[in-house]
């Protein structure tokens, strides 16, 4: 204890009430260049309260208006932060992982750039689906003629003429043309007349049957089947983006809250050492050790709040909103324990995995194009009907009229029209191709069934590892929280040291860390599990019609 003293110690007291203002000072000059939350620096004004039993009443006089000074100072250190800055601070906004996925659906670029292209490849399936219905063509000419003695133009023909032609699954063509023109001398019209010319061919050899015709269409089907894998699997992979970077953001905030609060402490027990110091119950070279753990731990506050930045950034990149938004996660880490089933995880990875069921449509489109190679390469047999009727009229509806009655009239024919290629080593090679590729698919769909099931497997041992660590690391948490506050009340008692509650506080502070990062690595575990087995729509309830 120091000795009683029989008059105030005015000194004493002067250079007391010197070192708060110091202290003032330095938390203003803080708040106002940015260096520190304003929160951290009336915190640490603040937050050391010494024991001042010991001095007599006499000795208070210079703390009585303590309160108010450091009122005052606090409001004016607010006064020139706000002033010093050279816009307002943007409010934070906050944020639902839900909210998140709602605007990374909606602004993602790569989104975005998907959806463009679904409706190309939905008009290219349309474009496949029209082959087996009616094609019409209209046109119109104007043909002059020079008279036969050189006499200039003196003859013209004038007409219209349309064709409709249809395809059938058969591989057969029907075809119709007719045409109606007028003729005059130059001064007025001579007559009309009317071609009309139908005609149908079907394949027998190459290009002849159903299944043959109806491949292009089958694979354009499963094209766009496929298409419609490849984009759920895009917006899977943004809405795991999301979801991971929206966690990174929330470790991110924590860390920082982790900092600060050890900050604070390692503060606190700087204040109570230089109390010792004060009251010649510790040696000045102490306290060294204490104020280098305060810098180290205000170095780890500016790397915690540079994290924070960039996780923010990160998931504003990934949402496409404004780089300069203040976002503030609002959702709870929620922990529920899930234990997956193995057999029941492999059967919904087979039943839901985009990759596999697109490996499934390849092999069939590989399969029909195989068809269609093997039979390309079969002689061009055709078979061949046609009819000819060319009618003379006074007008239009005379010559078409006459068109179609004089059928009896007209010229028919009917015959075989057989094409063989030789020595043409293109078919045969197309043929190998689409052989070997359907080879190929079918390797590719086991590989990818054997990594599937590996994958599932990690991924349900990554969720159990994971559970266990979020136990481990909270209980670990809470025993470092209580070792650190039984030390706090040996040191009170001189009974241990700051090495000891510095290695102490950076055990909690540890533990803290792993607790955070355990229980991230979980979420984290589910989510992958989603993204394995094909569910991540299904979870979060997202349709993909409505994008």
């Amino acid at each position: 204890m120091p000795p009683v003293r029989s008059q105030p110690d005015k000194s004493f007291n002067r250079r007391l009430l010197r070192g708060c203002l110091l202290a003032l000072h330095a938390c203003i000059r803080k708040c106002s260049n940015g260096s520190a939350p304003r929160r951290l620096c009336v915190r640490a004004c603040f937050g050391a309260r010494p024991n001042l039993s010991w001095m007599r009443p006499t000795h208070w006089a210079p703390f009585v208006a303590l309160p108010a000074v450091l009122m005052a100072a606090t409001s004016l250190a607010a006064a020139i932060g706000e002033q010093s800055a050279e816009a307002p601070a943007a409010s934070p906004t906050e944020l639902t992982l839900a909210e998140g996925i709602a605007l990374a659906l909606q602004n993602n670029r790569r989104l975005i750039q998907s959806r463009l292209e679904r409706t190309v490849q939905k008009f290219a399936l349309r474009v496949a689906e029209d082959k087996f219905r009616p094609d019409a063509q209209i046109s119109s000419f104007r043909v002059f003629e020079t008279a036969d003695d050189g006499g200039g133009w003196a003859y013209g023909d004038t007409g219209v003429s349309y064709q409709v032609t249809l395809r059938i699954p058969t591989g057969g063509r029907f075809a119709l043309v007719n045409s109606v023109a007028s003729r005059d001398d130059g001064r007025r019209r001579t007559g009309y007349g009317s071609a009309l010319t139908f005609s149908f061919t079907q394949p027998l050899l190459k290009g002849g049957g159903i299944a043959v015709n109806r491949a292009s269409v089958k694979i354009a089907r499963l094209q766009e089947r496929i298409n419609v894998l490849v984009f759920e699997r895009a917006i899977e992979d943004v809405l795991a983006s999301a979801i991971r970077a929206y966690r990174s953001l929330i470790r991110a905030q924590r860390r920082l809250e982790i900092s600060a609060r050890s900050l604070l402490r390692a503060k606190d027990l700087l204040a109570m050492n230089q109390l010792l110091v004060e009251t010649g119950r510790m040696a000045k070279l102490d306290v060294v050790q204490t104020e280098a753990d305060v810098a180290e731990r205000e170095l780890a506050l500016i790397e915690a709040e540079n994290a924070l930045d960039a996780a923010r950034l990160a998931l504003i990149d990934i949402l496409d909103i404004d780089s300069q938004a203040q976002l503030q996660p609002k959702d709870a880490l929620d922990i529920s324990p899930f234990k997956p089933d193995m057999e029941r995880s492999l059967a919904l990875a087979l039943e839901h995995r985009p990759d596999y069921l697109q490996a499934q449509l390849r092999m069939e489109t590989a399969e029909n194009e195989l068809l269609l190679a093997k039979n390309n390469r079969l002689w061009d047999l055709s078979a061949t009907f046609s009819a000819d009727v060319d009618k003379a009229g006074d007008g239009i509806g005379g010559a078409i009229a006459g068109s179609l009655r004089g059928l009896d009239d007209g010229k028919y024919r009917a015959g075989l029209e057989l094409s063989i290629p030789l020595g043409d080593l293109t078919l045969k090679q197309r043929h190998l191709n689409a052989r070997t590729a359907v080879e190929r698919r079918r390797y590719d769909l086991a590989e990818l069934r054997q990594s599937i099931d590996i994958a599932v497997r990690n991924a349900v041992r990554e969720v159990d590892v994971r559970l266990r660590q979020v136990d481990l690391a909270q209980r670990a948490r809470q025993l470092a929280e209580r070792k650190l506050n039984a030390e706090r009340g040996k040191l009170r008692l001189g009974l241990s040291t700051n090495f000891q509650m510095i290695l102490f506080e950076d055990d909690l502070v540890r533990a803290q860390n792993n607790d955070l990062n355990a229980a991230i690595a979980y979420l984290n575990a589910l989510t992958l599990l989603d993204q394995t087995l094909g569910t991540t729509l299904q979870t979060w309830g997202v349709e993909v019609e409505r994008l």
